[in-house]
């Protein structure tokens, strides 16, 4: 039915809650604020006293009269029959839940912002965590310089959701699924907003677009995280590193560890025991090679290396398929998959694989396969004979899915979701081993230990600046390549996109610091750039994450006392915070420069990004307080 202007629909009261109707708007009373909807237009308002904030809104003008509007104790719905779109709404706390239904293809712009009042910053989890102010001249042109505006969610966004600062607020928008969503940042008169959009597939079966609206009372940036890390919790979907090392207590040998790839000398003994010379008793190693080079991992590195108490395994992906006699890398090569493997998409063509390289590899070819992932399995076996007891499989946990309408082997993201989530656990429940992927998305924290790339911001000045061989360094020499081994300055603006504190926040950790270990990129090591290593190092022990490295026997040499020193400082607090949640963030001043994160209640982290000092703090150094002793330590990049 519609509704009829001023005849008010009153519900029962339920745990001091109510919803009616009028005047053509819904209003609920929710634990802490009130809200008002309009069903008619979306509309979503917190209300107090006199004041009203309209949170979410619509792009569509197109939605059509509303009907069949029906109400509980604890809900309300109703349908857009010309959208063939249905809505329910409930409430639960401080949550106000949202969710749509349609059985047509279409997508669904909600919720808008653009009419939130004093939006300060935008929280955007865009690897570990984007603060941007709404008025920033600077981000406004480095995103549209960057075409950065459109983020799909499944794998642009580490967590699905995003959140508004005001001035005395926190609103959050959090979605029960990232798949098929896409979050765009948008202008108006040099004010910045977020736009979120959903779209309703016939091959997902038209899933519901469910989301969550938040309004609190806190200027806490963090928040989002947090309600987000308690509904997994709530739903028994939050796993520890506790929880995993009861399965693998390798995993344990990550905490306190900073984390290498090796090239060159890096693959031999002698490096190894130049690590073990400087004090270093845990560390991560990561290893590739190619075919022609000099030199290899062989059983007795790994073996030596896990007698020093180190994890070690191989770089794999199994994400690209190359035709045998032509491939760049036996990664590529699996025996049974060119060119059948490969993903097609709607034209019915194989879609291209990285840089032009093979194919995309189709998951469910795979899963189909008779054994269930004998390709895949085989390349395993191969690695796993030779002792090791970690594994690096790339792309698998950045949430990039794929379509696959081959009839041979036909999936939608869902189902490659599913299969690649089965495959990681041959590797860390078949065969034991401590599982890493790159840039770990939220929805394969579970199933990892560790990823590489989740520190990382803001990635369209890294993947310019990569570009340009020149500058930044090549993939050669073999043994050395200066894409890795070669310092630079990096450009300002490359630095104030990705390493500036003021617009850093730890949304990641905020929701898993307990349950996964994460570093930054792996070509991105901390030596890359001579006039970022401070400000990184401070950042990632702010955080209470492991710092990357690309290492061999001379840069051991070249790099001894920073190693020695960073590792004397960062190992025991790390072994006692990795399984600690990060319980606090605050800035303690008005720039921002001075920064605390606190995890659980034995550890107090406060970084003075500054160039002058802070109370007992200098400049450009950290101090670590260990609550439960009241002990102080300072460090000094």
């Amino acid at each position: 039915m519609k509704i009829k202007n001023f005849i008010p629909l009153i519900m029962a009261t339920l745990s001091h809650s109510f919803i009616f109707a009028q005047d053509k708007k819904i209003q609920f009373h929710l634990q802490n604020w009130d809200v008002e909807i309009n069903p008619e237009n979306l509309e979503v308002s917190y209300t107090k006293l006199n004041e009203k904030n309209t949170i979410a809104s619509t792009l569509q003008k197109d939605l059509g009269e509303i009907a069949n509007l029906t109400f509980n104790n604890t809900s309300a719905q109703w349908l857009f029959p010309a959208k063939q779109l249905s809505v329910s709404v409930t409430h639960k706390g401080d949550d106000l839940i949202f969710k749509f239904d349609s059985n047509k293809e279409q997508v669904l712009e909600w919720p808008n912002t653009i009419t939130v009042k004093n939006s300060k910053n935008l929280i955007i989890p865009d690897g570990e965590g984007l603060l941007i102010p709404v008025q920033s001249l600077f981000w406004q042109n480095s995103i549209q310089k960057y075409d950065a505006s459109e983020y799909p969610m499944a794998y642009a966004l580490t967590l699905p959701l995003f959140g508004i600062q005001t001035e005395n607020n926190i609103i959050s928008y959090i979605s029960e699924k990232s798949l098929n969503n896409t979050l765009n940042i948008k202008n108006q008169q040099n004010r910045m907003y977020a736009v979120q959009s959903h779209e309703f597939r016939k091959i997902d079966n038209f899933s519901t677009y469910e989301i969550t609206i938040n309004y609190n009372e806190t200027t806490n940036p963090i928040f989002p995280s947090q309600i987000f890390k308690k509904q997994l919790i709530e739903k028994s979907q939050f796993l520890t590193l506790d929880d995993k090392q009861k399965l693998n207590p390798n995993i344990n040998k990550l905490f306190g560890a900073m984390h290498t790839y090796v090239w060159g000398t890096g693959r031999t003994i002698e490096f190894l025991n130049a690590i073990n010379k400087l004090g270093i008793e845990k560390m991560w190693i990561g290893t590739d090679e190619g075919e022609n080079d000099k030199f290899k991992i062989s059983k007795d590195y790994i073996q030596t290396a896990k007698n020093l108490g180190f994890l070690v395994g191989p770089y794999d992906t199994w994400e690209n398929i190359q035709n045998p006699r032509t491939a760049d890398t036996y990664l590529s090569v699996f025996p049974n998959a060119w060119p059948k493997a490969a993903v097609i998409d709607k034209k019915g063509e194989p879609i291209k694989g990285f840089h032009n390289r093979g194919y995309e590899a189709s998951s469910q070819y795979f899963a189909l396969q008779n054994p269930t992932n004998k390709d895949l399995k085989d390349r395993l076996n191969k690695f796993a004979e030779t002792g090791i007891n970690s594994y690096f499989l790339d792309v698998d946990g950045t949430g990039t899915l794929h379509d696959d309408y081959s009839p041979e082997h036909a999936m939608n993201i869902e189902q490659d979701l599913n299969n690649r989530i089965a495959r990681m656990k041959l590797i860390s429940e078949d065969k034991k081993l401590v599982l890493g992927s790159e840039t770990a998305v939220y929805l394969f924290v579970p199933s990892l230990a560790f990823a590489h790339g989740n520190t990382s911001v803001f990635n369209g000045p890294h993947w310019k600046l990569t570009r340009n061989k020149k500058q930044y360094g090549a993939w050669y020499p073999t043994e050395r390549p200066s894409f890795f081994f070669k310092s630079i300055n990096a450009p300002t603006e490359y630095i104030k996109t990705k390493f500036n504190s003021i617009y850093r926040i730890p949304l990641f950790q905020a929701a898993f610091h307990e349950s996964i270990i994460t570093t930054d990129r792996w070509e991105i090591p901390i030596t890359k750039f001579k006039n970022a290593i401070k400000d990184r190092l401070l950042l990632e022990l702010l955080y209470g994450i492991p710092t990357n490295w690309v290492l061999d026997t001379q840069m051991v040499k070249e790099q001894a006392e920073m190693l020695k020193k960073l590792n004397a400082f960062f190992s025991p607090l790390h072994k006692k915070i990795a399984t600690l949640p990060l319980s606090h963030f605050s800035w303690l001043t008005e720039d921002k420069l001075v920064q605390r994160t606190q995890f659980g209640d034995d550890v107090q982290l406060t970084a003075n990004f500054s160039d002058k000092n802070y109370k007992d703090i200098p400049a450009k150094s950290i101090e670590l307080i260990w609550l439960r002793d009241n002990k102080k330590e300072i460090f000094t990049p």
